[in-house]
C-alpha cells in the first residue's frame, strides 16, 4: 500500500503512479489528485471514505475503475448527515446506488478467512505425515465428526475462536441490537401500524425497545433495531 496527495512532491506521485500501474502493489490510497486525468487501468475496487458534495466529482472518483469497457465496483461509506448527498448524486447522475447495510462480524470473518484456503493450497504434502496423529486425536475428540474438527482447525486459523459474535445493527452498528423488516404485500404498513401491531402481539417488556424505526419509501413496511 501506498499514499498520494497535494503535498508529495509531483516527481514522487509520478513514480507512485507509475509503481501502481505496474502492480508493484495493490492498495493506492489518494485524496483527489488521483481521481482525475489520471489514466490507470485494471483497477477494479474504488472506496470513497464519503461522498463528495457535487456529482461531478463522484463521477470522477468512481470513474477510476471499470475503464475500457470493463467491469469494476465503487463503495462509498456515508452517515445519516451525508445521506443526502447520495441522493443528490443518483438524482443528477441518473444512477441508483445499492445500499448495502453495516457487514456483521460473521460478515467480516467470512470475508477475511477467504484467504485461508489460498494459503493452504501451498502446504507441502511431504509435511502431511507429520499432523497424522493430531488429526486422529482432534476427530477423535468430536465424537468421530470430521468436518466439525475441520471447522474447529479453521476457526483456530483465522483468529476468530475465543468468544461468541456480537450482533450489530445494520442501521447504526451499535453492538447488541438487531435490525427486523417488517413488511406487506399489499395495502401499506408504516411507522404508527408497525407500533400497534407490535404492542398488540408482542410483550411490553420487548415492544418497548423498539429503536430507530424507519419506513420504507414504498409503504409496504418498516425496518428497525432491538436489543439482541
Amino acid at each position: 500500500m501506498e499514499v498520494m496527495h497535494g503535498d508529495i512532491a509531483q516527481n514522487q506521485r509520478e513514480v507512485t503512479i507509475k509503481r501502481f500501474k505496474e502492480g508493484k502493489f495493490q492498495v493506492l490510497v489518494a485524496t483527489d489528485v488521483a481521481s482525475r486525468g489520471l489514466d490507470i487501468p485494471n483497477v477494479d475496487l474504488v472506496i470513497q471514505i464519503e461522498p463528495p458534495k457535487d456529482t461531478e466529482t463522484y463521477i470522477h472518483r468512481s470513474g477510476r475503475t471499470a475503464r475500457a469497457g470493463k467491469s469494476g465496483t465503487c463503495i462509498t461509506f456515508y452517515m445519516r448527515k451525508t445521506f443526502e448527498l447520495i441522493q443528490k448524486i443518483e438524482d443528477q447522475a441518473g444512477i441508483k446506488l445499492k445500499r448495502v447495510g453495516i457487514p456483521q462480524a460473521e460478515d467480516i470473518i467470512k470475508a477475511s478467512s477467504s484467504g485461508i484456503l489460498k494459503n493452504l493450497r501451498d502446504v507441502n504434502e511431504d509435511v502431511l505425515h507429520l499432523f497424522e496423529d493430531l488429526a486422529k486425536v482432534l476427530i477423535d475428540q468430536h465424537d468421530g465428526n470430521a468436518e466439525k474438527a475441520l471447522q474447529v482447525a479453521l476457526a483456530y486459523c483465522s483468529g476468530h475462536y475465543k468468544q461468541k459474535l456480537a450482533t450489530k445493527s445494520l442501521l447504526t452498528g451499535q453492538e447488541g441490537q438487531t435490525t427486523v423488516q417488517m413488511s406487506v404485500q399489499k395495502g401499506r404498513l408504516g411507522s404508527a401500524n408497525c407500533y400497534t401491531i407490535l404492542k398488540k402481539f408482542w410483550d411490553p417488556r420487548t415492544s418497548d425497545q423498539v429503536r430507530n424505526m424507519k419506513a420504507f419509501k414504498n409503504g409496504l413496511g418498516v425496518v428497525f433495531d432491538i436489543r439482541s
